[in-house]
């Protein structure tokens, strides 16, 4: 047998395997806890499964799939977690580079609220000469909702981003685009900024475009969710909202992020977040 692809959703994989057979293919799903399922299948039917994975990823609750589970005496629920929006606690044992940017987060929003104005000072980016600041201005929040709204997206998506590419792909993305977007920050407006925000933008462009890209069965990013995210950022541009932006960090973040897409592939094409 040979390895098909990985899914996140085990729900889905029996769907897809039960399909499969329906079809004459010998395709088996392994399941395993807190790991992706595993399609295999043999030699002879590998091509059409894959074709059939493709179409499976663009309509995956198509009445077909569920059809070939009844046929099977296997009903398989295809509603319910995967439309809802779940932060992977479980697996951010797993995801490092998560984890420590969430505690360092947390831990300078401690220290500003003991000696804001010396967290400031030493975090953001009034000595361009010191190569640290353009990364830092990340790590300062200055509310509760930044805070909590920043953090939240950072652990859905870096986490996603984590498990699919690797530790030390999301540090490098996580860098590169702080930079990017603390310097169009700092130079098109200047040193009074802070947050994830950038960061959180360029992750967003990244993963939309990139399931757009490669089409997963239950992607992170909806194109409505794209939508209002960029709404949003027209918004902040008019500035008719309540709160101040770091409207350049944003912008340049979402082109860092979807410039990315085009320039990253998967490590593999046919595997879910």
């Amino acid at each position: 047998m040979r390895k098909l692809a990985e899914v996140n959703n085990p729900a889905a994989a029996l769907l897809f395997a039960d399909y499969c057979k329906s079809k004459g293919l010998q395709v088996n799903a392994e399941l395993t806890p807190q790991a992706p399922a595993i399609l295999y299948c043999d030699q002879a039917g590998y091509e059409q499964a894959t074709e059939l994975l493709r179409e499976f990823i663009t309509q995956p609750d198509h009445p077909r799939y569920q059809a070939a589970a009844w046929q099977r005496s296997q009903p398989v629920a295809t509603s319910g977690p995967k439309n809802t929006v779940h932060i992977p606690w479980t697996k951010l044992v797993n995801s490092p580079v998560t984890s420590i940017m969430l505690v360092l987060c947390l831990l300078v929003y401690g220290w500003q609220q003991v000696s804001f104005q010396a967290a400031v000072t030493a975090l953001q980016l009034t000595e361009p000469q010191q190569l640290w600041r353009w990364f830092t201005p990340v790590l300062l929040h200055f509310s509760v909702t930044h805070l909590v709204f920043n953090l939240l997206w950072w652990l859905l998506l870096g986490a996603a981003v984590e498990r699919r590419f690797g530790s030390m792909s999301l540090l490098n993305f996580m860098v590169a685009t702080a930079v990017i977007s603390n310097a169009a920050q700092y130079f098109l407006v200047g040193t009074n900024f802070g947050g994830l925000s950038g960061v959180v933008y360029a992750l967003f462009g990244f993963c939309w475009l990139n399931q757009k890209r490669y089409p997963q069965p239950w992607p992170l990013i909806s194109d409505a969710l794209a939508a209002f995210m960029v709404v949003w950022l027209l918004l902040g541009f008019a500035d008719v909202l309540w709160v101040s932006m770091a409207n350049w960090a944003h912008l340049a973040g979402l082109l860092a992020g979807l410039a990315m897409a085009l320039l990253i592939k998967p490590p593999r094409a046919a595997t879910g977040y």
